[in-house]
């Protein structure tokens, strides 16, 4: 379990059950934006600053920390992912050397990577554009199956300055991750999305519950 700041002195830590299950619990410094970033980030249409009411969700560039490189594969998960079955199957869909997640597009793939980052702030973006390829597929932050060996000790410095360079993410961490994983260090594929007996993971159900996942972002 990953905690930043607001977490690291809650009395729930010391609950029995986390001592029966021997989970390890790992806090990071808050990720903090600069004081240029953040006027920037400002700019963003009201309902789009996910920095104001989701600043939590930064702390997720700290999942690329080489302290995880002591795990040779990470499944990550997000908080309130509801979780219907057992997860071995999605375990058994990691590939050497590749983070494999769920396309943000999933399953028409219209949407590319230039949704996640607003234009409206002009001079960021255009320099965006011209770094970057962003009419490209990329995958939600929600949940994520990789190997490690993507981690190298200047991954989590990298995304940090992603992050300070173009603060103009529609969904904060998102933007950034898909971005390094996509552009910078093109890993990222496609999570295998069933088998035979179940769906693996969705955001939500296409299907109003005809068919069984393993796991829902959202659940109704």
């Amino acid at each position: 379990m990953v905690i930043g700041d607001d977490l690291k002195d809650d009395e729930l830590l010391r609950h029995e059950f986390i001592e029966k299950h021997n989970i390890i619990i790992k806090h990071f410094p808050e990720v903090e934006m600069t004081e240029e970033a953040l006027n920037l980030n400002m700019t963003i249409d009201g309902h789009l600053q996910s920095n104001l009411t989701k600043r939590f969700q930064w702390h997720k560039l700290h999942l690329f920390n080489s302290y995880f490189k002591r795990w040779r594969y990470i499944f990550y998960i997000d908080c309130g992912v509801h979780i219907f079955s057992d997860v071995s199957p999605m375990l058994r869909a990691v590939k050497r050397n590749k983070l494999v997640a769920h396309s943000d597009a999933y399953p028409t793939y219209e949407w590319k990577l230039h949704n996640q980052f607003d234009k409206g702030a002009k001079e960021c973006y255009a320099q965006l554009e011209q770094d970057f390829d962003l009419e490209i597929d990329y995958f939600q932050t929600t949940i994520m199956l990789y190997d490690t060996r993507i981690i190298q000790d200047n991954t989590f410095d990298n995304l940090y300055k992603l992050m300070l360079k173009y603060p103009i993410t529609r969904t904060n961490d998102q933007g950034i991750i898909a971005l390094y994983f996509t552009s910078v260090v093109p890993v990222f594929e496609q999570i295998q999305t069933k088998n035979d007996d179940t769906y693996f993971y969705d955001y939500l159900s296409r299907n109003h519950g005809v068919n069984k996942y393993i796991m829902l972002k959202m659940h109704w």
